[in-house]
Protein backbone atom coordinates (compact mmCIF):
# COMPACT_ATOMS: atom_id res chain seq x y z
CA UNK A 1 0.00 0.00 0.00
CA UNK A 2 1.81 3.16 -0.70
CA UNK A 3 2.41 5.87 1.74
CA UNK A 4 -0.59 8.70 0.70
CA UNK A 5 -3.03 5.69 0.57
CA UNK A 6 -2.20 5.14 4.63
CA UNK A 7 -2.39 8.09 5.67
CA UNK A 8 -5.88 8.87 3.60
CA UNK A 9 -6.85 6.26 5.40
CA UNK A 10 -5.67 7.27 8.77
CA UNK A 11 -7.11 10.22 8.18
CA UNK A 12 -10.80 8.78 7.38
CA UNK A 13 -10.56 6.26 10.44
CA UNK A 14 -9.99 9.60 12.34
CA UNK A 15 -13.02 11.08 11.41
CA UNK A 16 -15.28 8.10 11.88
CA UNK A 17 -13.85 7.98 15.22
CA UNK A 18 -14.20 11.74 16.22
CA UNK A 19 -17.60 11.59 14.64
CA UNK A 20 -18.53 8.37 17.01
CA UNK A 21 -16.79 10.37 20.16
CA UNK A 22 -19.04 13.92 19.01
CA UNK A 23 -22.12 11.61 19.01
CA UNK A 24 -23.00 12.41 15.12
CA UNK A 25 -26.38 10.04 14.56
CA UNK A 26 -25.57 8.84 11.09
CA UNK A 27 -22.31 7.38 11.63
CA UNK A 28 -23.32 5.74 15.07
CA UNK A 29 -26.46 4.29 13.32
CA UNK A 30 -24.36 3.45 10.06
CA UNK A 31 -21.79 1.38 12.46
CA UNK A 32 -24.84 -0.22 14.64
CA UNK A 33 -26.36 -1.45 10.96
CA UNK A 34 -23.46 -3.05 10.18
CA UNK A 35 -23.26 -4.56 13.15
CA UNK A 36 -20.38 -2.86 14.84
CA UNK A 37 -22.10 -1.18 17.76
CA UNK A 38 -20.00 -2.50 20.10
CA UNK A 39 -17.38 -0.11 19.61
CA UNK A 40 -19.97 3.03 20.48
CA UNK A 41 -18.04 3.14 23.72
CA UNK A 42 -15.70 5.80 24.96
CA UNK A 43 -13.30 3.00 26.15
CA UNK A 44 -12.99 1.67 23.06
CA UNK A 45 -13.08 5.17 21.16
CA UNK A 46 -10.28 6.95 22.56
CA UNK A 47 -7.71 4.31 22.13
CA UNK A 48 -8.96 4.27 18.00
CA UNK A 49 -8.82 8.08 18.48
CA UNK A 50 -5.28 8.09 19.96
CA UNK A 51 -4.40 5.29 17.72
CA UNK A 52 -5.37 6.81 14.04
CA UNK A 53 -4.19 10.13 14.95
CA UNK A 54 -0.59 8.34 15.59
CA UNK A 55 -0.58 6.38 12.75
CA UNK A 56 -1.52 9.45 10.89
CA UNK A 57 1.13 11.85 11.75
CA UNK A 58 3.46 8.66 11.77
CA UNK A 59 2.86 8.78 7.99
CA UNK A 60 2.67 12.33 7.49
CA UNK A 61 5.84 12.73 9.04
CA UNK A 62 7.47 9.66 6.94
CA UNK A 63 5.88 10.74 3.76
CA UNK A 64 6.94 14.10 3.86
CA UNK A 65 10.42 14.82 4.41
CA UNK A 66 12.03 18.57 4.42
CA UNK A 67 13.04 19.58 0.93
CA UNK A 68 17.01 19.76 0.65
CA UNK A 69 17.16 23.16 -0.26
CA UNK A 70 14.31 24.73 2.46
CA UNK A 71 14.35 21.93 5.36
CA UNK A 72 11.76 23.92 7.84
CA UNK A 73 9.68 23.59 4.85
CA UNK A 74 8.45 19.97 5.34
CA UNK A 75 7.76 19.68 8.53
CA UNK A 76 5.31 22.42 8.62
CA UNK A 77 2.57 20.52 7.85
CA UNK A 78 3.30 17.86 10.39
CA UNK A 79 3.77 20.63 13.64
CA UNK A 80 0.54 21.70 12.79
CA UNK A 81 -1.11 18.25 12.43
CA UNK A 82 0.52 17.32 15.46
CA UNK A 83 -0.87 20.96 17.22
CA UNK A 84 -4.50 19.74 16.03
CA UNK A 85 -4.52 16.38 17.07
CA UNK A 86 -3.44 17.07 20.68
CA UNK A 87 -5.74 19.71 20.68
CA UNK A 88 -8.75 17.51 19.73
CA UNK A 89 -7.86 14.70 21.99
CA UNK A 90 -7.43 17.33 25.01
CA UNK A 91 -11.02 17.97 23.94
CA UNK A 92 -12.35 14.59 23.54
CA UNK A 93 -10.76 14.07 26.89
CA UNK A 94 -12.85 16.86 28.55
CA UNK A 95 -15.98 15.86 26.28
CA UNK A 96 -15.82 12.90 28.14
CA UNK A 97 -15.76 14.52 31.42
CA UNK A 98 -18.51 16.44 30.84
CA UNK A 99 -17.41 20.09 30.09
CA UNK A 100 -18.92 22.57 27.97
CA UNK A 101 -16.42 23.91 25.50
CA UNK A 102 -14.86 20.91 24.69
CA UNK A 103 -17.32 20.61 20.94
CA UNK A 104 -15.47 23.59 20.53
CA UNK A 105 -11.93 22.39 21.04
CA UNK A 106 -12.44 19.29 19.18
CA UNK A 107 -14.03 21.01 15.94
CA UNK A 108 -10.59 23.28 16.45
CA UNK A 109 -8.24 20.88 16.63
CA UNK A 110 -9.70 18.64 13.80
CA UNK A 111 -9.51 21.67 11.88
CA UNK A 112 -5.96 21.88 12.14
CA UNK A 113 -5.15 18.83 12.10
CA UNK A 114 -7.03 18.49 8.34
CA UNK A 115 -5.38 21.77 7.22
CA UNK A 116 -1.85 19.82 8.06
CA UNK A 117 -2.91 16.98 6.15
CA UNK A 118 -4.04 19.48 3.34
CA UNK A 119 -0.75 21.68 3.54
CA UNK A 120 1.23 18.06 3.09
CA UNK A 121 -0.57 17.58 0.03
CA UNK A 122 -0.05 20.91 -1.81
CA UNK A 123 3.05 21.49 -0.63
CA UNK A 124 4.59 18.41 -2.29
CA UNK A 125 3.84 20.27 -6.36
CA UNK A 126 5.70 23.77 -4.93
CA UNK A 127 9.11 24.26 -5.17
CA UNK A 128 10.63 26.63 -2.30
Amino acid sequence: MKDKTKQFTSLIGTVITAACCLGLPIVISALTAIGLGFLIHDAILIPMFIGFIGFNLWMLNHTNKPLENCPDRGMTPFKLAAIGGAVSLFGLLLSVAGIGLAMLLIYIGLGLFFMGNFRAHKSESHAC
